[in-house]
């Protein structure tokens, strides 16, 4: 699977409580009519937490407040012993009018001593 760096969200991102992604992407850059879908991947086990949802959040201003951001995609909660080692989140395409800027919000409940995420926008899931 080709990952483009400029639809990366986050890479290899330490998460030790409820943060967001490192990056944003522009949703133009995706550059097609194709479905575009969310790739989650835990590329570092969590310890600690006890449960996690990722979440696909959305702004229409180019420099969002905080305000501005809301959720246009969530994960299931994961318990804490579905993300103890490296797997992926699952999520569908993205909606096909979503916000201007996109990014990832990992709700952690509780805090981990460690864990880590990747996340990108890509054209097809890996099976």
């Amino acid at each position: 699977m080709y990952l483009d760096s400029q639809l990366l969200f986050s890479q290899n991102q330490k998460i030790t409580q409820t943060a967001v992604s490192d990056k944003t992407v522009n949703a133009g850059d995706c550059g097609s009519s194709l479905p575009v879908y969310p790739l989650v991947q835990i590329t570092e086990g969590f310890e600690g937490l006890t449960a996690l949802t990722v979440h696909i959040q959305a702004a229409d201003k180019e420099s969002p407040e905080e305000e501005d951001w809301h959720t246009i995609m969530s994960s299931k909660k994961y318990a804490a012993e579905e993300v103890q080692k490296p797997c992926t989140v699952s999520f569908g395409s993205l909606p096909p009018e979503t916000g201007k800027i996109l990014r990832v919000r990992y709700e952690a409940e509780g805090t981990a001593s460690k864990g880590a995420v990747m996340a990108a926008l890509v054209l097809d899931r890996q099976s």
